[in-house]
C-alpha cells in the first residue's frame, strides 16, 4: 500500500515538473513554440507558417564557401521537420523581414551547438547579445578542437603568413578614406609563397576579398588596401564596392579570417576597440 502510495506521489511530482517546464516556455513572452519546414542555409529557416528565421548570434557559410553544404546538412539533421522553442532578443526582425531568433530543441541552443561544431561563426550585433557569451564559449571550443572552420590549412605555407600591421581606423571619415584602411601581411619563411586564391574576409561574411596572381617572396611583405588602385606585388587594392558606406573594418570591433585556396583556415585576428 506504501509502496503505491509513494508511486503516485512520485508520478504526480514529475507531471509537475514537465508542467513548470513548459509553463516557463508558454508563459515567457519571449519563447514561443514554431515548426522548421526546411533549412535555407546553416543559419536560416523557413517555419511552417512561411516565415523565414535568421539565427541570432552566428554567421554560418554562403553558397559557394567551405562548408556551406555541411552547416546547412547538419542544421537539416538538427531540427529541420522539428517542433523547436524561438527566442527572440531585443529586436523582431532584421532589414530583411526575417525573424531573429535563438533555437531551442529540448532546452539546447541550437545556435550555440552550430558554432561549437565549427560550423558557424560567433557574430554578435547590438542589441541582440543576450546569449553571446554562451556562444563565444562555444567557439573556443571548436577553436581549441581544430573543428570545421576552424580547421588549420595544410599548404606548405599555411603557417608562413602573418599580419605585420593592421589598421582598421582610418584617418578621419572611415568611409571616405578607404586607403587609410589597410593590413600589411609578411611572408616569414624563407621559401616564397603562392597565395593566389587565397581569401580574406570580415567577421559579417558581406566584404570578401580574393588574392589574385600573387607571390610573396620569402621575408617580404604586401598590403591590402580597402579602397581603389592599382595592384602591384606589394600593393593590392580591394576597391570594396556596394555599401552605403565601404569601410571594410568595424572600429568597434571585428575579426579578419584568412583562408586558402581551399577554404582551411591560415589566421584569424579579432579585436575590440
Amino acid at each position: 500500500m506504501l509502496k503505491g502510495k509513494y508511486a503516485a506521489i512520485l508520478a504526480l511530482a514529475v507531471l509537475l515538473f514537465v508542467y513548470a517546464l513548459l509553463s516557463a516556455h508558454t508563459n515567457n513572452p519571449d519563447k514561443e513554440p514554431a515548426f522548421v519546414a526546411g533549412v535555407i542555409d546553416g543559419d536560416t529557416v523557413k517555419l511552417s507558417t512561411g516565415e523565414k528565421v535568421r539565427l541570432i548570434g552566428i554567421n554560418a557559410p554562403e553558397r559557394g564557401e567551405a562548408y556551406y553544404e555541411k552547416a546547412k546538412e547538419r542544421l537539416q539533421k538538427l531540427i529541420g521537420g522539428k517542433e523547436v522553442v524561438l527566442e527572440r532578443d531585443s529586436e523582431d526582425k532584421d532589414q530583411y523581414g526575417r525573424l531573429l531568433r535563438y533555437v531551442y530543441l529540448n532546452g539546447r541552443n541550437i545556435n550555440a551547438e552550430m558554432v561549437r561544431e565549427g560550423l558557424a561563426i560567433a557574430y554578435s550585433v547590438k542589441p541582440n547579445t543576450r546569449h553571446s557569451e554562451e556562444i563565444r564559449k562555444a567557439e573556443a571550443y571548436a577553436i581549441r578542437k581544430g573543428l570545421g572552420l576552424w580547421k588549420l590549412s595544410r599548404n606548405a605555407c599555411g603557417h608562413c603568413i602573418k599580419i605585420e600591421r593592421f589598421h582598421w581606423n582610418a584617418k578621419g571619415n572611415d568611409c571616405k578614406n578607404l586607403n587609410d584602411e589597410y593590413v600589411v601581411f609578411k611572408n616569414e619563411c624563407k621559401h616564397d609563397c603562392n597565395i593566389s586564391g587565397w581569401k580574406v574576409r570580415d567577421n559579417s561574411s558581406r566584404n570578401e576579398f580574393v588574392f589574385p596572381e600573387v607571390t610573396l617572396p620569402g621575408g617580404s611583405e604586401a598590403t591590402l588596401y580597402s579602397g581603389c588602385g592599382l595592384n602591384s606585388r606589394t600593393k593590392l587594392y580591394w576597391c570594396n564596392k556596394g555599401h552605403k558606406c565601404n569601410a571594410v573594418w568595424d572600429n568597434e570591433g571585428d575579426t579578419l579570417y584568412f583562408r586558402d585556396s581551399n577554404g582551411a583556415l591560415v589566421l584569424y585576428y579579432s579585436y575590440e576597440k
